[in-house]
């Protein structure tokens, strides 16, 4: 975690001190809920220990709602298993305050900003999380809401802005993936990404063609553009083969693009993993039931989903003008399957 110059107390310092949970340290301030008489001694004398006094109760002028929200075309959110994940984080965490979770998908940023504004102008939700937010899109809304006040936490990289967000260290995670199938054997990676419209997959770029930099000549990149869908994809790789593009291994930005390259590979009579690897950004539960299984890059989305909630909260409740910034980068790990399980030559 990184934090401004001057470092304020939050509601899990004091949960720290008295050797309580947040939520418990929450239920005691709201005075829900039947807490020992013990317990809120020790959460009170914490309290005072640390000077944390909230500004009000959260039981006053609040509805307990957190907004979940997102400006993107609908066909690239709903059925995404990362954002399934991210919004159970937030729920689950959001459970444990008493706090109810609002999601919102908008066509525009415009739009986006507009309702943002209004509910929480009409009190009917407390702060935001954001996250899937274009390049840009992102000066313009977080401009706003810093203009209005509004609470909010970026799911995602903001290092060129001022606010408060948690994320994946995209370069690193996907470097540490090109290491991974080089390791692997394989030397001529396709790298199969939507548009780098968004910050995120630019990090990505970065840090692939870091690693194939790295191995020297014997390691070929190759960046292959398309959407999600299925259409797209054989036809991406149709044209690479055309081009007479060689390549041994795929390493797709989304689980369900990894599918439909082995589906295509399938077809061309390239065997997986032998002849091409596979490897995919957001790990997906169903990338183990489909065979060969997919080997998948797991980003803790649901620690994510949840980290964000705690932010956002102590925003909420303590609305720290003091603290500068607070960024937390979350770590991530390799799951690997059948799809990269080639014996290096």
């Amino acid at each position: 975690m990184r934090f401004g110059v001057i470092q304020i107390s939050t509601i899990k310092d004091v949960a720290l001190l008295a050797g309580v949970s947040p939520a418990t340290v929450s239920r005691v301030i709201t005075n829900k809920g039947n807490i020992a008489s013990d317990t809120r001694a020790k959460v009170y004398s914490a309290m005072e220990q640390i000077n944390y006094v909230p500004i009000q109760s959260l039981a006053q002028s609040k509805s307990g709602t957190i907004g979940f929200s997102i400006a993107r075309d609908p066909k690239d959110m709903l059925g995404n298993p990362f954002f399934n994940d991210v919004l159970c984080g937030i729920a689950e965490e959001a459970k444990k305050f008493e706090y109810h979770v609002q999601f919102s998908l908008y066509s525009s940023i415009e739009e986006q900003i507009e309702n943002t504004i209004k509910l929480f102008k009409l009190k009917q939700v407390n702060g935001f999380i954001f996250t899937s937010v274009l390049s840009s899109d992102k000066d313009l809304l977080l401009k706003s809401m810093q203009e209005k006040d509004v609470p909010f936490v970026m799911i995602g990289s903001s290092l060129n802005h001022n606010v408060f967000s948690v994320h994946n260290d995209n370069i690193r995670d996907s470097y540490t993936a090109t290491k991974f199938l080089l390791g692997k054997g394989y030397r001529d990676i396709l790298f199969l990404t939507p548009n780098l419209k968004q910050d995120v997959m630019y990090d990505r770029l970065h840090g692939y063609k870091r690693a194939i930099e790295e191995s020297g000549e014997e390691a070929s990149a190759h960046v292959v553009y398309s959407s999600n869908e299925e259409v797209d994809i054989t036809k991406a790789l149709d044209k690479v083969m055309e081009e007479g593009v060689r390549f041994d291994a795929i390493l797709t930005m989304e689980s369900i693009m990894s599918l439909i390259a082995m589906k295509y590979c399938q077809r061309k009579n390239l065997r997986v993993p032998e002849d091409v690897g596979i490897l995919s950004f957001n790990n997906a539960t169903y990338l183990d039931k489909v065979s060969p299984s997919i080997t998948g890059l797991n980003l803790n989305p649901s620690m994510l989903g949840a980290e964000a909630f705690r932010i956002v909260y102590d925003l909420i409740e303590t609305k720290p003008q003091s603290l500068v910034q607070k960024s937390v980068t979350l770590p991530s790990e390799i799951i690997e399957r059948q799809s990269t399980q080639r014996t290096p030559s």
